[in-house]
């Protein structure tokens, strides 16, 4: 059984999260994808291996209108073949649009990978499914259960604020160089974006791990018990039958 901590703002909050996840997600996936094609592309400036990637992009057309139920009549094969030319005419304009290439997006998808690990922490963390080594359902008396994890989230919520604390002042380091240096200074070589910008996801992250371990103490406190089965805390187990999900 997954714990779910009430209050709107709570709710509001991992609404939030779970959109801005999805949409780093989404933008990591684009720009690493177009940084290979363009790549991968570049190698021929005539059809070579534009012409690779055209093709696959028309069969991959075809397929999904194969998988909806359309018979590869005349009306599919014109869509395929529009497809490929399509694809080609892209990829040669992508190149002319942007001759040297994605160079920042590997900058870009390290740092919304660093925003999707911290969010995704204080996500796991709100649902109880981080990793725990929990001994205190084993070595405790049930009745005093409740406050020895109690007493666990409280300690765990500390270190969340202390290293919450140490990336204030990692991104304010950064702030002041960027600041000292009238913004040329503090940023990543290939992408004009702020270190303080791209690290300030990691205070975040902590600061609201730390409140929610806090809420989930007080929680404890009042007589709850966390659930001790790591299947189920890691989300693996199906919690109306028991029985580990397939």
């Amino acid at each position: 059984m997954s714990a779910q901590p009430t209050g709107s703002f709570s709710a509001r909050v991992y609404a939030i999260e779970q959109r801005f996840v999805a949409l780093a997600i989404g933008v990591m996936g684009v720009i690493v994808f177009l940084d290979v094609l363009h790549r991968v592309t570049a190698r021929d400036l005539s059809w070579g291996w534009r012409g690779v990637w055209a093709v696959v992009a028309g069969f991959a057309v075809y397929g999904a209108l194969r998988l909806r139920g359309r018979a590869p009549g005349a009306a599919t094969v014109g869509v395929t073949v529009v497809s490929v030319g399509v694809g080609y005419g892209a990829i040669r304009l992508f190149h002319v649009l942007v001759p040297n290439g994605l160079v920042w997006s590997q900058t870009l998808g390290l740092v919304l990978m660093l925003w999707v690990g911290v969010i995704g922490a204080s996500m796991a963390a709100r649902e109880r499914r981080h990793l725990a080594l929990d001994l205190g359902s084993k070595l405790w008396p049930q009745r005093l259960l409740p406050k020895v994890q109690g007493v666990g989230n409280v300690v765990t919520g500390f270190f969340c604020l202390a290293l919450g604390v140490l990336a204030v002042v990692s991104v304010r380091d950064h702030l002041r160089d960027w600041n000292d240096t009238d913004g040329a200074g503090g940023v990543f070589p290939a992408l004009p974006i702020p270190k303080w910008v791209a690290f300030a996801g990691v205070p975040v992250g902590f600061g609201v791990m730390a409140v929610r371990f806090f809420a989930q103490a007080v929680e404890s406190f009042r007589g709850k018990v966390e659930e001790d089965d790591a299947m189920a805390m890691l989300g693996l187990k199906d919690d109306a039958a028991g029985e580990p999900k397939a």
